[in-house]
């Protein structure tokens, strides 16, 4: 007879997928097929009102882990001698005296790929013992997370089998104990947790209606039993539980809070009270924390007789203990916010040191002179200790109480000698290099200071100034961790008023600090890459400086021109070699530069008034400062750049941007095309040229004024400085660069008096441009006719890049002469007319090459100009829409680029918003009505076979959201052309689709929603009363399209709230769904009850089968409750469109089980 026949085919089949799954010899497939059923099984279908519970399921459960966890003379770990068993004579598996395999050996044995029939090597059997040792751990992991799902139905539907799951893992939970207890194996301790872990969970949910934690008791008691018993120490307390181990008492101890937190059916209030009181919550009572006795109560009594049990020492076991002890104190007192500095204080055990006293000497210089078994537990003890004091120290609720005053002054005393607290375990972890240990003991002292800082800043108690003194150098500290927690303690600093601090905590601290944070932002001296830096990652450094920027503005607020003034002075004195300083220097000046720029503008306001300015010296020094700075650093010109660091001169480049405004009240015009001219040179280093662009767009910018002005002095040009720049940009090939540059030159140009000096600046400034892209073209062209050449294809590539690139700026120059000042009437000379003159010919160029249209890149640039020329200068353009319009449409029938429609969408607007683009295109209401009807009819059908024959909508999410974009401009704009097409109904057909097609997408879902929300709720949209009156008359139209497609629409934007879309959707879909339900009440006022066809809809939704899959977290009642509320909104019109938005997002909330349905109660008494 089969070994195995002891058991079902069900459970050897669960037991044989386990093993497949962790085995490494598995292939890929086979462990995601096995896998797959694993989770399938254990899942099932989730308890609830339409779901009874699985009893099979926990039946073969409880049997798998009953076989799982039986003796074995075979079981030993992976860490075991390399003799087997047999040969030694010894057994590690659950020994009782019985000389069989557990079933999950056998069926180990029985797969095993390399199996022979000989007998086995001590590797072999090695192996096998992991492979199940593995099988093991994965069904007690999967058995837990059913019981954290499913345990409180199990309870209340089966109790008797409730009671054999405890038991089964309980006897599971002893057999792995007794093993672990003797081999240390690392699989061997896996188990271990994994037991603990399943026995705590379902500690947690065992209750009864008088004893809410019941089941906590009843684990507590007992380990505080095992644990004095242990100890040599008399308990008052008897249990018929089987004896446990202290590891097992300790670590069963450290889950319960865990595992608690873990319960999604109970509010976090009724966790911690679950884990305080002795009874858990009383029905229809309050409830009173202070009752004697509680599980925390015992926990901390049981913890406090641990630790002065084991803190003295004493070997290995004694080590281990302590550590497992100080873990379980840190779990709990982060789950139980009454775990405070007070309790620990207050902790008494006969005479032995409260819980604070034992935990200071694990961290000071007393725990040096312990005698321990490694170094690896010497570590440890600094970590939970730090960790256990942190959580109970961020417990404030005694916060202002004596005790919690008097455990304060009593830490801050002990960090003073020879006691050194904090002091002494950061000496030790930095010269036996924990790093860990030393992150442990920064964040406790940061916490300490944070959370006491008003008393801490007065430096009234012993102490005060050696914990400052040890965040300085913490602060200083090259590991990232270590240093970014005391970053929270100089901003918490600054909240308390300088006249309640200690003098040394003003502006000396802060002086010393900015040196301190000044070093610690610093590149490494050997910094060249961050693919050759391998000390530091880039993350870590970048986020070190993001937060360090607020508390340099800090600083800055405190020592105002003094800081730059010694900033400054790190600039102009380091050697040039010192490079990381000096860029350290200017980001902590560009810091700054919004706080500083503030303060001198406010100066020059009050001077230009008359007014007298109580900070005018300080605002005075800081201006002539940094314009000394400037002078400085921008002396040498060209050659000065060429001599610079690269990340230096982005420092400077950066410098130069954030005080373009203090530049252009304290500069002259000729200092400022100095300025120009250095960041221009320094757009030529590949490293400076990303902040050289962004720098030299600020200072055309914030100068602008101040160069027009100039340039209208006789003789003067600006035009060649700024065409210099521009050049200077489009050598770097970066599009970034090129479009911040241009849009400063036509940010100065449009400022130009004389307009016919604007135009030709503005024609200067885009002539490299245009000449670039005539180049770039010609390069195309002349490539793409050689056939069959892998270089030719790599230069046409190349030229496209570059084409789409000038073609980027032609739109960015063209862009930003959107203003009031440029724009002109038809026959006017615009200020873009001599840059059209000189571009057109190319733009014609472009479109009527294939090549140039067959490439998206080139085709989205040049449609993109287009656009920005509709929307600029459109009586210029008006009289080429027509010949533009055809070649758009051709172009997208054979690309389908979407900034093909986004060109329509810009055109649809203009010719709305401009009368004399239609003027000049010879097309009156009629004409326009007619030419974009025809477009968007032709646009549509082309749109239509493209996302049914060529790709899905998900796969061309741009096309769609474009489509929809165009779409809803229509209905804006043009409202008669949109619903007058003969394609209205596909395209509105094609809207819903996509709302499942596009499967959450953000931007073209977002696009869909709005252009939905905006049609079906045409009636409280803000429109012109003539496109008001065009929509109303195709108002039945709009009706029958929702009573054909309303249902779907409700289901789909249900389904996304209820898990289905990402949350970034959720207002959309929202908007969406109180769009129909208020369209759908208003057009039946009066009425008493809601529209049966819409609950129709609401109720469906609810109950939807995609809905369900989401969440298992709406019920009938929720979908009631939420279909009451929506519909009670909808009639008090569109005031309540916000706050139906968020009933329905507490809605999404209740769905993924973040909010519970009590949230739903505001809006009912509303």
């Amino acid at each position: 007879m089969d070994e195995t026949s002891v058991i079902g085919t069900l459970e050897q089949q669960v037991i044989e997928a386990a093993l497949i799954t962790t085995r490494p010899t598995s292939s890929a497939q086979e462990r995601s097929e096995a896998s797959t059923q694993l989770e399938r099984w254990t899942t099932g279908t989730s308890p609830s009102a339409a779901s009874p519970i699985d009893t099979a399921c926990w039946e073969a459960y409880i049997k798998i882990i009953g076989i799982s966890f039986c003796p074995s003379d075979h079981f030993f770990s992976s860490s075991n001698a390399s003799s087997s068993p047999n040969q030694s004579g010894q057994s590690s598996g659950f020994s009782n005296g019985s000389a069989e395999s557990n079933i999950v050996e056998k069926i180990a044995y029985a797969t095993f790929s390399s199996k022979q029939q000989q007998p086995l090597s001590c590797n072999t059997e090695q192996q096998i013992q992991r492979d199940s040792n593995g099988a093991k751990l994965l069904l007690t992991t999967l058995f837990c997370n059913k019981i954290r799902r499913e345990y409180n139905s199990l309870m209340r539907e089966h109790a008797s089998l409730a009671r054999r799951v405890f038991e089964s893992l309980l006897n599971a939970l002893l057999c792995v104990g007794n093993v672990a207890h003797v081999h240390q194996g690392q699989d061997l301790k896996a188990l271990l947790g994994a037991c603990c872990s399943a026995v705590a969970s379902v500690a947690v949910r065992t209750s009864i209606q008088q004893s809410p934690n019941q089941g906590i008791m009843n684990i507590i008691l007992p380990c505080r039993n095992f644990i004095g018993a242990s100890l040599g120490m008399a308990v008052n307390a008897t249990t018929d539980m089987p004896s446990f181990s202290p590891t097992i008492a300790l670590r069963l101890l450290a889950d319960i809070p865990g595992e608690a937190q873990s319960r999604n059916d109970v509010t976090t209030t009724d966790i911690e009270a679950l884990l305080q009181m002795p009874n858990g919550i009383p029905s229809q009572q309050g409830i009173d924390f202070t009752i004697n006795g509680s599980a925390t109560d015992v926990v901390m009594e049981t913890l406090h007789m641990a630790l002065s049990g084991y803190i003295s020492g004493g070997g290995e076991q004694q080590d281990a203990l302590l550590c497992l002890t100080l873990n379980a104190l840190t779990k709990w007192a982060e789950a139980c916010k009454k775990i405070t500095l007070s309790r620990l204080l207050e902790s008494s055990n006969g005479n032995a040191l409260s819980i604070l006293e034992q935990l200071v000497a694990l961290l000071s210089s007393q725990s040096q002179q312990r005698q321990w078994t490694s170094a690896k537990h010497a570590e440890d003890a600094i970590i939970k200790s730090a960790r256990a004091l942190n959580a109970c120290i961020e417990n404030t609720t005694d916060f202002g109480t004596q005790s919690r005053r008097s455990a304060v002054g009593s830490l801050l005393a002990s960090l003073t000698a020879p006691t050194k607290f904090l002091i002494a375990p950061f000496n030790t972890s930095e010269s036996q290099q924990w790093e860990e240990a030393a992150i442990a003991v920064s964040n406790l002292a940061s916490t300490l200071a944070r959370e006491e800082i008003d008393e801490i800043a007065t430096c009234r108690l012993p102490g005060c100034s050696d914990l400052i003194e040890l965040l300085l150098g913490l602060q200083s500290h090259p590991i990232h961790n270590v240093a970014l927690p005391v970053l929270e303690v100089w901003l918490a600093l600054q909240d308390v008023p300088t006249s309640d601090r200690h003098p040394t905590l003003a502006a000396p601290l802060y002086q010393q600090l900015t040196e301190v944070v000044l070093n610690r932002v610093a590149y490494p001296s050997t910094f060249i890459s961050w693919e050759e830096e391998l000390d530091l990652e880039s993350s870590d450094f970048n986020e070190m400086r993001r937060l360090s920027t607020d508390v340099l503005v800090g600083a800055y607020y405190l020592l105002r021109s003094s800081y730059l003034e010694t900033l400054a002075n790190i600039v102009m004195s380091i050697d040039s070699s010192d490079w990381e300083v000096v860029e350290s220097a200017f980001f902590c000046m560009c810091s700054v530069g919004r706080e500083a720029c503030a303060r001198v503008k406010s100066v020059k306001n009050a001077a230009s008034s008359g007014r007298d300015s109580p900070v005018a010296a300080d605002g005075e020094s800081t201006s002539i400062g940094l314009t000394q700075v400037v002078g400085i650093v921008c002396a040498g010109g060209a050659a000065g750049v060429s001599q610079r660091h690269p990340l230096v001169l982005a420092g400077i480049a950066n410098f130069l941007g954030c005080y373009s405004t203090v530049w252009a009240s304290s500069c002259a015009p000729q200092s400022m095309l100095e300025i120009l001219a250095y960041l221009s040179a320094a757009l030529s280093v590949s490293g400076a040229a990303e902040a050289s662009g962004k720098s030299i767009r600020l200072v055309l910018i914030a100068s602008a004024g101040k160069l027009t002005k100039a340039a209208t002095s006789p003789g003067a040009d600006i035009s060649v400085a700024l065409t210099q720049s521009m050049e200077a940009a489009l050598n770097t090939n970066k599009q970034t660069v090129m479009a911040s540059v241009a849009e400063g030159c036509a940010r100065v140009s449009v400022q130009l008096r004389d307009k016919s000096k604007a135009r030709a600046t503005l024609s200067a400034v885009a002539a490299p441009t245009i000449l670039r892209a005539r180049s770039a073209l010609d390069a195309m062209i002349s490539s793409s006719t050689v056939e069959g050449s892998g270089q030719a294809a790599g230069q046409t590539d190349a030229a496209s890049q570059a084409l789409a690139s000038y073609l980027g700026v032609l739109r960015e120059l063209v862009r930003f002469c959107d203003g009031s000042s440029s724009r002109g009437r038809a026959g006017d000379s615009h200020i873009l007319s001599d840059v059209l003159t000189a571009a057109w010919p190319v733009l014609n160029d472009i479109s009527s090459h294939p090549t140039c249209r067959a490439n998206e890149a080139v085709l989205s640039g040049l449609l993109d100009v287009h656009s920005q020329l509709l929307s600029v200068v459109p009586a210029l353009i008006g009289p080429y829409f027509k010949d533009l319009a055809t070649f758009v449409v051709k172009s997208y029938e054979v690309s389908f680029c979407p900034s093909a429609l986004d060109y329509v969408s810009a055109a649809v607007e203009s010719f709305d918003s401009e009368e004399s683009i239609g003027v000049a295109a010879g097309l009156d209401e009629n004409g326009k009505d007619l030419i974009f009807n025809q477009l968007l009819a032709h646009l549509s059908q082309c749109t239509f076979k493209y996302v049914t024959q060529t790709k899905r909508p998900n796969e061309c999410p741009q096309l769609i959201k474009a489509l929809f974009e165009m779409a809803q401009r229509y209905l804006l704009f043009c409202p008669g052309a949109l619903c007058q097409c003969p394609e209205f109904s596909s395209l509105f057909g094609l809207a819903v689709a996509c709302l499942v097609e596009c499967k959450g997408e953000v931007e073209s879902t977002r696009a869909t929603l709005i252009f939905i929300t905006q049609l079906v709720g045409w009636k409280h949209i803000r429109l012109p009363d003539a496109k008001m009156a065009k929509l109303a008359q195709f108002a039945c139209g709009i009706d029958n399209l929702l009573a054909q497609h309303g249902e779907a629409i409700t289901k789909a934007c249900l389904g996304g709230l209820s898990g289905g879309a990402p949350q970034m959707l959720w207002p959309s879909c929202s908007e969406c769904i109180f769009s129909i339900t208020q369209h759908i009440i208003s057009s039946t006022p009066g009425a008493d009850e809601p529209d049966s066809v819409l609950c129709t809809w609401l109720r469906t939704a609810m109950i939807e089968g995609s809905l369900v899959a989401n969440t298992k977290n709406i019920t009938p009642e929720i979908g009631t409750s939420v279909i009451k509320i929506l519909c009670e909104l909808a009639k008090e019109g569109t005031k309540s469109k916000q706050k139906a938005k968020m009933a329905l997002m507490d809605f999404g909330k209740i769905a993924k089980g973040e909010a519970s349905t009590d949230v739903l109660l505001a809006y009912s008494m509303a």
